[in-house]
């Protein structure tokens, strides 16, 4: 029998993809993907931390290409990271937003990639009613073709197994499923069990492991309590195999459930208090209270009620913390909607905060770079852009004679000055130590040139009182163009190269590199 791969190979794949973005030269459209593909791999294996900077970066991208099936895989992106940090407004903004865009644009695909997302959302939140019919309404719209549209099975596969799942959750939780949900619970099931026969032609990893979840809670619904342990045994065996905490303690606390189902509370008791240990060891302290509350219960049903009641004091503790974390992190928001200026709040103001340089508060060259691939796209269609590295000269001497504040306050300002002097299209941004990249969109080398000896002597001009009224700070400009037929690292290896020029000829001056 094929065992499960292990998460070391996820972490390979997310080192894999961010090593392709890294490296990335094609338009903003396919690092977009990049970096989608990249949250979810982060995802899978418990970095939220990472996820939520890929899932900005693949928004940000999104709305630079503008087109509308990609916003809203980006929104689909963030909107799942949002749920996993437990912001649910958020994620059911952007699920919102997403469903807006795809229905807009006539992507049936994309109908059904939110749905299924959506769906799985509320399944996390125990939300089975919700989610199964949510995908049932998909599966009766004439957008359910869009499931099949795709080059792989993946989504059809997520789908059926997200309506098993919530469909027998929806049940075993007391609801009365329509007759609509029951037909097509046989259809899923067998669906599940080919693919399940066919286990080493899946695509993704942990999909055995998902298919075993789904077919374990349907063999609860039907009362087939045997073969539901079998799958749950099996389930728990791949988890250990796979080597994550996180999927460790998922299948536990499912199996916990057949258990149950059995009366076998001494297997109960077993299988919560591993399961909270690994929920805890995986930074997961929700799944971790839901095992404690499961703990209690056994200990209970076993006479133990001492034992009980200090398990479920401390699941109680739990509860109060993360709802302590949740209303802390819901003001920290609302500050950052306040000050937002648009619809996309959330979106915008963190990913602000990703792509700024701490110390002068400037674009940093993470947001250059994905300005620069937007504008290459544009280059591409004949729309040229001029791009100008600028270094402050013999900066090394302003932090050695008056400290490496004063050096932070010279930097800010040349920051402030400089885009205050260009265009509110124009981009300026922190490249690194005392390098700036100037970003000028429709502008060409002529004109680029004047528009830096403009800023050199506005530079120069400046008065420094609060440090020495006798320093004067110039800098050294080297521009070149953004065209079609040159990719990213060549342009930027121009405009170095200018700026070399610039410095050799005694600096304080402006050399350009075209075509």
């Amino acid at each position: 029998m094929t065992a499960t791969p292990c998460i070391t190979a996820l972490q390979d794949t997310v080192r894999t993809l961010q090593a392709q973005i890294a490296a990335a030269e094609d338009g903003p459209e396919a690092l977009a993907l990049l970096h989608r593909d990249a949250a979810y791999a982060a995802l899978d294996v418990g970095d939220t931390a990472a996820a939520m900077t890929h899932a900005l970066s693949c928004l940000d991208l999104a709305r630079a290409v503008g087109e509308a099936s990609l916003k809203a895989k980006a929104h689909v992106a963030l909107a799942l990271v949002q749920a996993e940090v437990y912001d649910d407004m958020g994620a059911s903004q952007h699920f919102a937003q997403a469903d807006a865009l795809v229905r807009e644009a006539g992507d049936d695909r994309g109908v059904a990639l939110v749905a299924v997302n959506a769906a799985h959302y509320e399944m996390e939140r125990e939300q089975s009613l919700a989610a199964v019919t949510r995908l049932q309404a998909l599966l009766d719209s004439p957008q359910a073709r869009g499931v099949d549209l795709g080059p792989t099975e993946d989504l059809k596969q997520v789908l059926h197994i997200n309506y098993l799942v919530s469909a027998a959750g929806a049940q075993l939780g007391g609801e009365v499923l329509p007759g609509a949900v029951t037909r097509q619970v046989g259809t899923s099931r067998a669906l599940l069990e080919t693919w399940l026969m066919n286990r080493q032609h899946l695509g993704q990893p942990l999909r055995v492991l998902e298919i075993l979840e789904a077919l374990t809670l349907v063999a609860l619904m039907d009362g087939q309590h045997e073969r539901a342990a079998h799958l749950a045994d099996e389930r728990v065996r791949l988890a250990v195999q796979a080597d994550g905490p996180l999927l460790v303690g998922r299948a536990l606390l499912d199996r916990v459930r057949v258990h149950e189902a059995a009366g076998a509370w001494g297997a109960v008791e077993a299988d919560a208090r591993q399961a909270a240990i690994a929920f805890t060891s995986a930074g997961h302290e929700l799944f971790a209270t839901r095992a404690r509350e499961r703990l209690a219960e056994a200990l209970a049903r076993q006479g133990q009620f001492q034992a009980a009641f200090n398990v479920q004091r401390e699941a109680t503790r739990q509860v109060y913390a993360l709802y302590h974390g949740f209303y802390q992190q819901r003001a920290l928001v609302g500050q950052i909607e306040q000050q937002a200026r648009d619809a996309e709040v959330r979106a915008t103001a963190f990913a602000e905060a990703a792509l700024r340089d701490s110390l002068t508060g400037a674009p940093n060259r993470a947001h250059a770079m994905q300005v620069l691939a937007g504008l290459h796209a544009q280059a591409r269609q004949g729309r040229g852009s001029a791009v100008v590295l600028m270094d402050l000269d013999h900066f090394k001497r302003v932090n050695d004679t008056y400290g490496h504040a004063a050096g932070d306050d010279v930097l800010t300002r040349v920051v402030q000055v400089l885009g205050a002097e260009v265009r509110g299209m124009d981009c300026v941004a922190r490249f690194g130590g005392e390098e700036f990249i100037i970003i000028l969109p429709g502008v060409s080398l002529n004109a680029a040139e004047q528009v830096c000896l403009r800023l050199s002597q506005v530079l120069a001009e400046l008065e420094w009182p609060a440090i020495d009224p006798d320093l004067r700070v110039t800098g050294s400009f080297g521009v070149a163009c953004l065209r079609d037929g040159a990719t990213l690292t060549e342009t930027l290896r121009e405009a170095d190269v200018a700026l070399y020029r610039a410095k050799a000829a005694g600096r304080h001056t402006v050399r350009v590199l075209g075509p």
